[in-house]
C-alpha cells in the first residue's frame, strides 16, 4: 500500500480514502515489522469526520463512537445520536447497538433493549446483549426462554451472526451455567461440561476453568 498516494487522494476530497487514512491512523498499519501508519486518534477523528461529511456512510458510526465518548474530541451525545440514527436507517445493527449504550449510561434499560432487538433483526450483531437482557429481565420481561434460544444460535457461531469470538464463548460460558443449574432445562452434568469446555477452547476462560475444576473435563463414568 502507497500510504502518501492514499493520503494525497484523502486531502484532494475523496471520501473513500479519507476514510481509509482515518483507519489506519485509528488501528495503525504494520506490515512485516515495519509501521507503516503509527495509532493516532486525534488525526483518525479527524479524517473520519472529514470522510462523513464528504458522504462516506462507513465513517458515519466511528465518528459517531468519537462524539459520544468525548475522549479525543469534544462531546457532542446529541449529534452522535443522530449520527447513530443515519446509520440506523442505512441497515447497520452496529449502529443501533452503539446507540444503545448511550441509553444503557442513561439507565434506560428500555430503550437499549428495543435497540439491541432492532441490531438482531438488522444484522444479527449484539445478540450476546440481547440474550442477556432476556435472562435477567433488564429493559424488558424476564424470558429465560428466549435467551436459551439466542445463545444457542450465539454457540452455533454461524456465518450469518454477526459474533466475535468473545461473545460465542460467553454464550459457550452461559449455557454451562444453565446446563449446572437446571432451572430451565434438564440438569445435565455433561451437557454443561460441553459448552464449558467450548468457552474454555483456548484455555483462556477462567470462569468456566473454574467449573470445569468442580466437575471435571472428562467424563470418567463409562
Amino acid at each position: 500500500m502507497d500510504w502518501i498516494m492514499l493520503l494525497t487522494q484523502a486531502e484532494t476530497g475523496d471520501n473513500v480514502a479519507q476514510y481509509a487514512a482515518a483507519y489506519y491512523y485509528d488501528w495503525a498499519l504494520t506490515i512485516g515489522d515495519v509501521e507503516i501508519v503509527a495509532e493516532d486518534k486525534l488525526k483518525a477523528f479527524e479524517w473520519y469526520q472529514k470522510a462523513y461529511k464528504n458522504g462516506n456512510d462507513d465513517a458515519i458510526i466511528r465518528t459517531a463512537d468519537f462524539l459520544s465518548e468525548g475522549v479525543y474530541c469534544e462531546q457532542n451525545v446529541g449529534l452522535a445520536i443522530e449520527l447513530y440514527e443515519r446509520a440506523i436507517d442505512n441497515g447497520s445493527g452496529l449502529a443501533a447497538g452503539n446507540l444503545a449504550i448511550i441509553y444503557r449510561d442513561e439507565q434506560d434499560y428500555h430503550k437499549a433493549f428495543k435497540l439491541y432487538t432492532e441490531a438482531l433483526n438488522l444484522d444479527k450483531s449484539n445478540s450476546l446483549n440481547l440474550a442477556l437482557c432476556c435472562y435477567f429481565g433488564i429493559g424488558t420481561e424476564k424470558n429465560m426462554e428466549k435467551s436459551l434460544e439466542i445463545l444457542l444460535k450465539i454457540s452455533t457461531n454461524a456465518p450469518e451472526f454477526n459474533n466475535c469470538q468473545y461473545d460465542v464463548d460467553e454464550a459457550n460460558y452461559l449455557l454451562g451455567k444453565i446446563y449446572l443449574d437446571g432451572e430451565l432445562v434438564e440438569k445435565s452434568i455433561p451437557q454443561a461440561r460441553h459448552f464449558l469446555k467450548l468457552a474454555d477452547a483456548d484455555n483462556d476462560h477462567r470462569p468456566a476453568q473454574q467449573l470445569l475444576m468442580i466437575i471435571g473435563r472428562n467424563d470418567l463414568s463409562g
